[in-house]
């Protein structure tokens, strides 16, 4: 079987793990690396033994270099629309780190520029590959406690992210809350009909931006998201996953600390634990799996373009919720936005 072969576009600190995960996955071969910053391309050498051929500082150079099938684009998101229309204009799979772009604006001009060309792109979405997400997708699919009412969503962290991220007026909603806004989507099985955020500074933060926020989330069929998520927290942190409660009326599936219990409503005063769905990779090595094997058969990736719009216009929404200070219907959102789909 062909190798998929791989340009990575980023290799700053977050790009040098990616090269690791490239090297590692014996279905792709990472062809080139692409950064502006020569130091990256330097300790991109050291990780991957490429030689000083297959480096370069654009990818108008490096596709006219070396053969490629698909680039990883690992870059600020402000870059993202242009690299990803570069790399299909050149012919490329695409795969994105999230956010998918910038703004809402240049997300819709991406997916809608995106369908013109016959390659897939993706925003690798990892969390949604680890075992505790897999396994209470599963659970609620099974409808284990029944049909669902509520979930309760909780994220406490204490980080200094730094670099390019402290710019972000509204870091934990742009950088963090993205992934547990996929998350709801994805174990929910439902899309979100509208929300209502707030976000603030604490006294003690060392962000520039808020690094704390509150939503409450409507999704279909009238069921309801509390959720609320600190990058300054104080006493005991959850993990980056958080913790899940989902209520139902047969029940109550909690993940706390990456491991679920199930308390089944009438049965036991006591919960019982879930093992785990295993997983054949890690998180991102999961997602890569996945859209490699979408470009072997030609399938739709789980968390492609058509599927994240999604969940970055439930980030953008609540954004827009905190900044006007009022409640934001998504069917609204998509209107204003000339989302149409």
């Amino acid at each position: 079987m062909d190798k998929i072969r791989v340009i990575q576009i980023g290799a700053g600190r977050f790009g040098q793990s990616w090269m690791k995960v490239l090297c590692e996955y014996e279905q792709v071969e990472l062809v080139a690396v692409v950064d502006v910053v020569p130091d990256n391309l330097a300790t991109a050498k050291s990780i991957t033994n490429l030689p000083d051929s297959r480096l370069f500082s654009g990818l108008e150079s490096a596709v006219q270099a070396v053969k490629a099938d698909m680039a990883l684009i690992v870059t600020p998101p402000q870059t993202h629309k242009k690299i990803a229309m570069e790399a299909l204009q050149v012919g490329l799979h695409v795969v994105l780190e999230k956010p998918l772009t910038h703004t809402f604006d240049e997300a819709v001009e991406l997916y809608e520029e995106s369908k013109k060309y016959d390659k897939h792109v993706m925003i690798s979405q990892n969390y949604r590959w680890r075992p505790c997400i897999q396994t209470l997708r599963r659970l609620l699919r099974e409808e284990a406690v029944g049909r669902v009412g509520y979930m309760e969503y909780d994220f406490r962290k204490a980080i200094n992210v730094g670099g390019w991220r402290n710019e972000m007026n509204e870091i934990l909603l742009e950088d963090m809350s993205l992934h547990h806004f996929d998350i709801m989507r994805y174990v929910l099985g439902k899309e979100p009909m509208e929300v209502y955020a707030q976000s603030f500074k604490p006294h003690w933060s060392w962000f520039n931006g808020n690094p704390t926020a509150g939503a409450m989330i409507q999704f279909e069929d009238d069921v309801r998201v509390n959720y609320f998520g600190s990058w300054v927290n104080r006493g005991r942190e959850t993990t980056w996953n958080g913790n899940i409660r989902v209520c139902g009326d047969q029940g109550a599936i909690e993940m706390i600390d990456d491991q679920i219990l199930i308390w089944k409503e009438g049965e036991s005063t006591e919960p019982a634990v879930v093992e785990l769905d295993e997983a054949e990779y890690g998180d991102r090595m999961s997602s890569l799996h996945n859209f490699v094997q979408s470009i072997r058969t030609n399938t739709a990736p789980l968390t492609s373009i058509t599927d994240n719009i999604r969940s970055f216009a439930l980030t953008c929404a609540a954004i827009q919720s905190t900044e006007q200070q009022q409640k934001v219907k998504l069917d609204d959102f998509y209107k204003v936005n000339g989302a149409q789909w």
